[in-house]
């Protein structure tokens, strides 16, 4: 039984509450989008669909430079001390530097779609489903950039129905009817007009939250930026776009198209045991800078005891659910999806243990140890290549799985250790503080 008596945790678990509502909202619609998806375009479809999307994440992730975590960090340190200066003029340098990058690469994209679909994954019928989407790397980027910018406000609720709920709200409503009409690139269409939706929605949202701070002429250092955001861009190119998109991009090199849209499915539903993580975080990574601001370690080991240990318990039921009835839940999508449950079992194991590790990479990012961060990813990066090598060729859909389970798991374990080294805080939700 936990005692809750300091307001940092009573202000935390208060945000926790709207976080897992919204986040649950915004799980059930995601995975009703891809049910339709599944149900929609069958197996070989979805690989199409699926295998676009890993190119235009990748790209985002690239272009946004690691400039959404540092937009999160200087903002929640500014509104933190009523700093309208840093609040506005880190957003504006930010946004301006990340969108531009982001504009220039959709259009690489469009232009060079014909080589990537042909040359690169042999796939012709990916060309007019990679050019639609392509547009949909630049309305993703500023979907989660603003996200992350209404988080470092503590505009929870805001920042969770921009970067979880109008998305796939809108991608929900788009996708019956603009698949009838174009499939695979109709889905392609619907991904771009539910990213595009929750962008502007995001950017109305920040115009309302900020007309209390008010600065004539807001400006932000280059330099500070860039020196917080280049470490972080690798982390970002690594955790947000090598390790949950690379053995997808692999499979559908090596694999088939089958096989790529099966196991972008199975790492959909895998992703949901996390979801208390990912809600969780939401609130936890403004405090955490507000806290090691304040060099208040105990309380920032105390909530990051007490959250690790509340995202476990909650997890945990649906974690079995994945594992003992991974055939059933597979078998949603279509009969063709059931023969993945194996993989959706493996992957469900990874997604366990970077639960029950708790919030430890927000834990450093946000006390300024985004070198550690970087280094563990590139660390996760080795570890997958040489998985990847190893056990892909051979097994196929089942060694993607195990690729991108191991990856991930070994990757919070290694950050869990830098945490104990770096702040002295025990994350695990079992032991000592």
């Amino acid at each position: 039984m936990l005692r809750i008596k300091d307001e940092h945790t009573l202000e935390v678990l208060r945000g926790v509450v709207l976080a897992f509502f919204l986040r649950a909202l915004g799980a059930g619609l995601a995975f009703a989008f891809n049910v339709a998806i599944g149900r929609l375009l069958g197996a070989e479809g979805t690989g199409l669909y699926f295998l676009a999307l890993s190119v235009v994440t990748i790209g985002a992730v690239f272009a946004k430079l690691g400039l959404d975590n540092t937009l999160l960090r200087f903002i929640a340190s500014g509104a933190a001390t009523n700093n309208a200066n840093q609040v506005k003029g880190v957003f504006s340098l930010a946004m301006k530097l990340a969108l531009t990058s982001c504009l220039a690469l959709t259009l690489a994209v469009f232009i060079f779609a014909p080589l990537i679909s042909l040359h690169i994954f042999n796939k012709p019928a990916l060309v007019t489903t990679l050019r639609i989407m392509s547009a949909g790397l630049f309305t993703f980027a500023a979907m989660t950039l603003l996200a992350e910018s209404l988080k470092g406000l503590k505009r929870i609720r805001n920042s969770m129905l921009v970067s979880g709920v109008i998305y796939p709200s809108v991608a929900l409503i788009l996708i019956w009817p603009l698949t009838r009409l174009w499939g695979v690139q109709g889905a392609a269409l619907a991904y771009v007009g539910g990213t595009a939706t929750a962008a502007l929605i995001g950017y109305i949202f920040w115009k309302r939250n900020t007309k209390s701070f008010t600065a004539p002429s807001p400006s932000f250092d280059k330099s500070t930026l860039l020196d917080s955001s280049r470490p972080l861009w690798v982390m970002s190119v690594i955790n947000k776009a090598i390790i949950p998109w690379l053995p997808l991009f692999l499979l559908g090199i090596w694999g088939s198209t089958q096989d790529a849209g099966i196991f972008g499915i199975a790492t959909r539903i895998s992703l949901l045991i996390s979801f208390f993580l990912t809600a969780v975080n939401t609130i936890m990574a403004p405090k955490f800078a507000e806290l090691y601001e304040r060099k208040d370690m105990e309380s920032l080991a105390r909530i990051t005891r007490r959250f690790a240990l509340l995202i476990t318990l909650a997890a945990s039921p649906l974690f079995a659910l994945l594992i003992f009835k991974g055939e059933w839940v597979m078998s949603f999508f279509g009969p063709e999806f059931a023969r993945g449950s194996l993989a959706l079992s493996i992957l469900a194991i990874g997604q366990a243990v970077k639960t029950a590790t708790g919030s430890v990479g927000y834990l450093l990012i946000m006390t300024g140890h985004e070198r550690d961060v970087r280094n563990a990813s590139i660390f996760s990066m080795i570890l997958m290549s040489i998985l990847a090598l190893l056990v892909m060729p051979t097994y196929g859909l089942v060694g993607a799985a195990i690729t991108s389970a191991v990856t991930l798991a070994c990757t919070n374990i290694y950050t869990l250790v830098l945490v104990r080294i770096r702040l002295g805080i025990n994350a695990l939700p079992i032991g000592r503080m």
